[in-house]
């Protein structure tokens, strides 16, 4: 996929940048600090997917996204922004936007978003007749979650499946600390969903005695899991 960064503040575009490229089927990044910069890119190149502030210098978000349904560019948004005014929202709900994202999120709210576009996006580029599964992902219908029955009071399905994965990922005894910055979730948060899969058996944990302080949790996945 795609993605195209229209943001005028460098800091937040780089955020924003960095929790794009954290995910897989995101393959090329492009970045524009105006709506203008944007129609360039726009016109020159293939992007699936916008992610559009509001307010600019020079022009706003919903203005492009107009200009992109009038040019009948082929190009998913999802706003992010501190604008959470209902004008806006309404305006953006009317544009066909996927998403909207208020300063500040978490990494979890940004994949959240970010994997919803890719499947509806994924899923109109097969072409071809379409089933009802197809298009129940394609309008982005809920499914219900797939998790252990006895998940912990407090515990969402949706977390417990993106704590879930990300473990996989680490060939190294990893802590709470690590997986909390690395997913953009609260330590205690993560170490709820890391204590629950140690009582599952996905998980082993060791504790490292250091000269002050309490010991540290050390995680590792069980292979095979």
């Amino acid at each position: 996929m795609n993605l195209l960064i229209v943001e005028d503040d460098p800091m937040v575009g780089l955020i924003n940048k960095k929790f794009a490229g954290r995910l897989g089927y995101v393959k090329n990044i492009f970045m524009a600090d105006s709506p203008g910069k944007a129609k360039e890119i726009l016109q020159k190149e293939k992007i699936h997917l916008m992610l559009l502030d509001v307010y600019f210098p020079e022009g706003r978000g919903p203005e492009l996204l107009q200009w992109v349904r009038e040019k009948k560019i082929p190009c998913e948004v999802i706003f992010i922004t501190a604008d959470n005014s209902q004008g806006t929202v309404e305006r953006a709900l009317h544009l066909g936007a996927l998403d909207y994202l208020v300063k500040p999120f978490t990494f979890e709210r940004f994949s959240d978003a970010l994997d919803s576009a890719n499947s509806r996006i994924s899923g109109l580029s097969e072409g071809g007749e379409f089933s009802q599964e197809d298009l129940d992902k394609v309008f982005q219908k809920p499914s219900l979650p797939k998790g252990p029955e006895n998940l912990d009071k407090g515990l969402s399905y949706k977390s417990y499946d993106t704590v879930s994965r990300e473990v996989r990922n680490w060939s190294e005894p990893f802590t709470a600390e690590q997986m909390a910055e690395k997913l953009g979730m609260a330590r205690v948060t993560i170490r709820r969903y890391l204590d629950f899969m140690v009582r599952e058996g996905k998980l082993e944990v060791d504790l490292e005695y250091g000269k002050i302080g309490r010991p540290q949790h050390f995680y590792r996945y069980r292979k095979g899991q």
